[in-house]
């Protein structure tokens, strides 16, 4: 194979991987946004939010096949497995600039990776929190509007509780 082609592999492999960073980048936006969404609990910017996250996730997903597809056929024009290969292999196959290059751009999409992990964790730990106090508050909304029967059939008074919500015991 010339040595064009090869050039013009790296080029796209480099450009995929940029693209990558570049989504996300934009993803570590969305989630930094969506966790003081659910701070304020704004539910209205929580589904906006949300939306162009999954937008942002299948841009990445298709960019990933794309880089995938890249490395595969750069790794066949160089004579290296294509199966399993990593940016790692190419940086250490490719010497100087351009071997430091993927070395860079490697680090740069594996911190971002990790930041967007920490936060995506963080909020999921905030929603279960917010569905846990949303779950205490319905119980105890459901458990206020039990019928409670002050007087049996008979006119009699019965001992009846005081319960959450409501202002005043009804003991006689």
């Amino acid at each position: 194979m010339s040595d064009n082609q090869n050039e013009e592999r790296y080029i796209k492999l480099v450009s995929s991987i940029k693209e990558l960073i570049k989504y996300y980048r934009a993803l570590l936006q969305v989630v930094r946004k969506e966790k003081e969404i659910l701070v304020s609990a704004d539910l209205d910017l929580l589904n906006e939010n949300n939306r162009t996250k999954e937008e942002l996730l299948l841009k990445i997903r298709s960019k990933e096949a794309q880089r995938q597809s890249d490395a595969h056929d750069l790794a066949l024009l160089e004579g290296l497995s294509p199966e399993g290969i990593r940016l790692q292999d190419f940086a250490i196959h490719f010497s100087g600039d351009k071997g430091e290059k993927l070395r860079n751009l490697h680090s740069v999409l594996k911190l971002l990776l990790e930041r967007v992990k920490k936060i995506n964790a963080e909020n999921e730990i905030l929603v279960s929190s917010a569905l846990t106090n949303i779950n205490g508050a319905m119980r105890a909304i459901k458990d206020s509007l039990v019928e409670n029967k002050t007087y049996q059939k008979k006119g009699e008074v019965t001992d009846s509780k005081a319960q959450s919500g409501q202002l005043v015991s009804r003991q006689v």
